[in-house]
């Protein structure tokens, strides 16, 4: 089973794999972001961007999405697989989720982004000296989602400020072996892929930010770089282009 969500929406495709009570794994494309999603006997057992992989990475992934396709090719039924949540609350929950990143992204345009505490203390220390939401959601052991919440409510009160620098500025990527398509379209920023500086240093020496950004995206997409964390990259690096475009 295969087709277009903009003939057949995502949630129908779901609904569809449910009723039917069908195992399987379900590919979904929206533009370059990618999803997997397992089931099993019609229920989610699994779901991944890349190698970003549970509820966080499900969450973050749009429900409605305007366009893409999806691919659903059945196997036997994993032995002992358990649910993520109930059918319908996890559709209800994922729902909720995404309208929630739509309002916290208005003022935080991906958990890459770093911010900054005004003040020492708490509840924003993990943000002093600056560091991503992911990095806070991590030292503070929550979802991401929850670390979202707790920095959008800061930067709305003036506790803390989004510096102009993201988590992936500390990637160091070295392009060896042949040419590929990305690479000639971003020639002139490819020379500077050789490992020696780290992709915040690049952006200091001039080259534009938004540059940078759609160079990983599309290597990324292409599969041309695999660095570890590459789900969550795509997922924010997108959600930045995003935002940029507005």
């Amino acid at each position: 089973m295969e087709g277009d969500l903009k003939a057949i929406p995502l949630t129908e495709v779901l609904e569809l794999v449910h009723a039917h009570r069908r195992s399987g794994v379900l590919e979904v494309r929206a533009g370059p972001l990618p999803l997997t999603l397992r089931f099993a006997l019609g229920e989610v057992v699994g779901a991944s961007i890349l190698d970003w992989e549970g509820l966080d990475a499900l969450f973050a992934f749009p429900l409605h999405p305007e366009e893409g396709t999806f691919r659903f090719v059945p196997t036997r039924p994993p032995e002992a697989a358990q649910a993520l949540m109930p059918f319908s609350v996890l559709l209800g929950e994922w729902a909720r989720v995404n309208d929630e990143w739509d309002r916290f992204r208005t003022l935080i345009d991906s958990p890459s982004r770093v911010l900054e505490a005004i003040r020492p203390g708490e509840p924003y220390g993990a943000f002093l000296g600056g560091k991503s939401v992911r990095a806070a959601a991590k030292a503070w052991g929550v979802p991401l989602i929850i670390a979202m919440e707790r920095a959008y409510m800061g930067v709305r009160e003036g506790d803390l400020y989004p510096l102009r620098r993201y988590s992936w500025f500390a990637l160091r990527i070295r392009h060896v072996g042949r040419k590929t398509k990305t690479l000639e379209e971003f020639g002139h920023l490819a020379a500077l892929l050789d490992g020696s500086r780290n992709l915040g240093e690049i952006v200091a020496e001039g080259v534009p930010l938004g540059l940078v950004r759609r160079y990983l995206i599309r290597a990324l997409a292409q599969e041309e770089l695999t660095p570890p964390g590459r789900g969550w990259l795509l997922r924010d690096l997108l959600w930045e282009a995003e935002k940029e475009a507005e």
